[in-house]
């Protein structure tokens, strides 16, 4: 059977140094507007629930000020970022025992109170020092923490839509080949066995593959599935844990849960990675081919075709 190529160590090597150029190129000409909007949106909801924490801090508490406090998405992020460390929604839901829905902590008053302990008891005091100290702020401590609040939210949203976005130009990017190469896309579903994928000539975006998740599945016209994670790194360190660790995981999972013979686990990687951990992750199975080299798995396509 027809198989990807298999990159040697120099080989990787050659295009690790290339695809950091690409990533620090454009990340240098990455504009700073999105970050200067998300600044500017959050500015406004920390002037709000700046001059909400006196009430939100008393005994007993009032329901409905927590409750209008997490309405909405943004609001609640905001909240989580009173934290010296901010608190993900996960681990706030876990340690405050809540679903944070603004129904239940109007109806559940220990509820509430265990939401806005969770957060309170770890505020940060460097930009809130006078809820400590019991007082008012001066306009001067309020302007601050409304700023280094607003920033420090903005660039994890800009970070996260990073890494979303990049995948997602990876996906269209992938499917846009395929297409071209006479594939065609199906719904996306839950893949136990074989017989359900895609038929052979089709694709599909985000499905469960056996009993985990790939970005999309590729069924080749010799009828085995092609698995495919599209991965995005920041760091030769980073790219351990996105290709050693999720990518070559998964595709260990998949070659044990359906065998070598009908599984061919890939990983479309951008950014910045180590060559080493390529080259074990192709030692355990799984098909390497960069971002900025699309073409390879068009010919690698091109080839299950002819065979």
């Amino acid at each position: 059977m027809t198989e990807p190529k298999y990159w040697t160590l120099p080989d990787l090597t050659q295009d690790a140094e290339a695809a950091k150029s690409l990533f620090r190129q454009r990340r240098l000409e990455e504009p700073i507007q999105l970050y200067l909007e998300y600044v500017e949106s959050f500015k406004e909801i920390f002037d709000v629930l700046i001059d909400q924490l006196p009430a939100l801090a008393e005994d007993p508490l009032d329901s409905d000020a927590i409750a209008s406090v997490l309405q909405d998405s943004d609001k609640r992020t905001a909240f989580r970022y009173l934290a010296a460390l901010p608190v993900s929604e996960d681990d706030l839901k876990t340690m405050a025992e809540s679903t944070l829905s603004a129904a239940s902590l109007r109806s559940d008053p220990e509820q509430a109170q265990r939401v806005r302990d969770t957060i309170l008891r770890t505020i940060d005091p460097f930009r809130f020092p006078w809820i400590a100290e019991q007082r008012s702020p001066t306009e001067e401590e309020r302007s601050r923490a409304i700023m280094a609040s607003a920033a420090q939210v903005a660039a994890r949203k800009v970070e996260t839509a990073r890494r979303s976005n990049a995948k997602e130009q990876q996906e269209k990017a992938v499917k846009a080949l395929l297409l071209v190469q006479g594939y065609t896309e199906v719904p996306r579903r839950d893949i136990p066995l074989l017989d359900v994928a895609p038929r052979p000539g089709e694709f599909c975006g985000e499905s469960k593959l056996g009993e985990t998740r790939a970005d999309l599945v590729i069924r080749l016209l010799d009828r085995r599935a092609m698995p495919l994670e599209c991965k995005v790194s920041n760091s030769a360190v980073n790219s351990f844990k996105r290709i050693n660790h999720e990518a070559t995981g998964k595709a260990r999972a998949w070659i044990d849960q359906f065998g070598k013979r009908q599984i061919v686990p890939c990983a479309i990687i951008h950014g910045v990675f180590n060559p080493a951990n390529l080259e074990s992750a192709q030692a355990e199975g799984l098909a390497i081919i960069w971002s900025h080299r699309l073409q390879d798995l068009a010919d690698f396509v091109g080839l299950v075709q002819k065979s």
